[in-house]
């Protein structure tokens, strides 16, 4: 990377990015849900705009882009078998994320997500990965949509779009509601950074 930036260079500079591609800055809600009797704590950025998604709410706007405060201590998504294990789970965080209502699709999404990482924070695009979602159950159709855009990105290496299964490339709210393929970036950090080195392991995207 070519600067150091605090947190909270990196949340305004999202917010300010997504803000300049016509989205609506909007605040992050309440740790405890209103109104939401299945979650305890707020866990995702998500939770706010679930009755958009579902089709039980609208919004004045088409676009959004928030930090949401959440908290993954309970449920589905618990990280406090993870907190001190690891240098990246912790029980309180801040999600980013920009949000389409009926608006862009991946097409935009994977563009602005490039040239937020590689032109805004000046991340090494031969260092950077793409995974796209390959059904290890047969029922839902390979992602070839994501995967073709990814390729078309400028300075992306096409080598480096990857495939995985429901595991990690398919996101789902709970048992029941919103769902679908996602597809994740990921940075090779070096050998060096490589905590297990010496042992008997797999290094890689989505590796140990």
């Amino acid at each position: 990377m070519s600067k150091k930036l605090t947190g909270n260079q990196i949340r305004q500079d999202f917010i300010d990015f997504f803000v300049e591609h016509g989205h609506t800055a909007v605040p992050s809600m309440s740790l405890v849900p209103g109104g939401d009797a299945t979650l305890l704590f707020t866990n995702s950025g998500m939770v706010q705009f679930k009755d958009v998604f579902i089709g039980t709410d609208t919004k004045p706007y088409k676009r959004a882009v928030d930090s949401q405060k959440c908290m993954r201590v309970a449920g589905k998504h618990n990280d406090l078998e993870d907190v001190g294990r690891d240098d990246t789970h912790h029980t309180f965080f801040e999600m980013l994320g920009n949000w389409s209502f009926g608006d862009y699709y991946k097409k935009e999404a994977i563009a602005w997500s490039w040239q937020l990482l590689t032109e805004v924070w000046g991340l090494p695009k031969d260092k950077l990965y793409a995974t796209c979602f390959q059904d290890d159950k047969g029922n839902v159709p390979q992602d070839d949509e994501a995967a073709d855009i990814w390729k078309e990105q400028p300075g992306f290496d096409p080598s480096h779009v990857l495939f995985f299964g429901r595991k990690e490339n398919f996101w789902q709210m709970a048992e029941f509601g919103p769902c679908g393929p996602c597809s994740e970036i990921h940075i090779d950090l070096g050998e060096e950074r490589d905590n297990l080195r010496g042992t008997d392991h797999v290094c890689g995207v989505n590796g140990d």
